[in-house]
């Protein structure tokens, strides 16, 4: 299967993320308090990410090239946040795995508590099929035993697996929606965006007006200043004759 490029980085620092909290818990260090820190850690980058984005989109907005500015402000803000949420994915996935492992632990000790508290009278004896055929002797039925470690295991197997689908699950969902919210940046932007255009618009021609004007002021005054001395050469003529 093919992922796109941010898509895989994500997933892949969500992996380093969550080798290094295992790591951490094997060491004896608290990765339940590391992975909560991480997670508020990147609640707090993504309102970072938000606020810077949202004054790069005020400066773009008293720029002359709008559009641009803000497509390149929403790629880096887009881009910042996928590698945030990967680390916010990789904490709730160790938390995940955590409660996982505890509740594991749990069960296997009330099994082990049951199983060493004192049984229940035996009823009476299960006829076995085999003793009921005279002269062959009764076989044992083989005792079955179940390996508390393949036990675990089995299901620490299991829990990562669905946290991984998990994992994809709420990647997925995080990139649906911020397309929708692009979606309707864009929808929100276009009237102001269309309004700014169409003031420069309104602008420009008022301008072009206003040099129309004074080019036509500046031709009539150099016609009148013609006529006014061609007719100074008129008299000036009929006075020499």
């Amino acid at each position: 299967m093919w992922w796109p490029s941010s898509r895989r980085g994500g997933l892949i620092a969500a992996l380093a993320l969550a080798c290094a909290w295992t790591a951490g818990a094997q060491d004896g260090t608290d990765a339940r308090a590391q992975a909560n820190a991480a997670i508020e850690q990147a609640q707090r980058d993504s309102a970072q990410i938000e606020s810077r984005y949202e004054q790069a989109r005020r400066d773009c907005e008293k720029g002359f090239f709008v559009t641009p500015c803000l497509e390149s402000a929403r790629r880096d803000r887009d881009q910042q946040l996928r590698a945030v949420r990967a680390r916010e994915v990789a904490a709730r996935d160790t938390v995940r795995r955590l409660d996982a492992e505890e509740r594991a632990r749990e069960r296997e000790q009330r099994s082990t508590a049951k199983a060493e508290a004192p049984g229940k009278p035996a009823g009476p004896p299960v006829a076995d099929p085999q003793s009921a055929t005279p002269g062959r002797p009764r076989q044992p039925s083989p005792a079955r035993t179940v390996d508390p470690q393949q036990q675990k295991a089995a299901a620490a197997q299991k829990e990562q697996e669905a946290a991984r689908r998990r994992a994809d699950a709420e990647q997925r969902g995080a990139e649906r929606a911020q397309r929708e919210a692009d979606r309707a940046g864009k929808a929100a932007q276009a009237p102001a965006e269309a309004a700014q255009y169409e003031q420069r618009q309104r602008d420009a021609q008022a301008r072009a007006e206003e040099k129309a004007r004074a080019a036509e002021e500046n031709r009539l005054r150099r016609e009148r200043r013609a006529q006014e001395r061609a007719a100074e050469r008129s008299v000036d003529s009929k006075s020499g004759n």
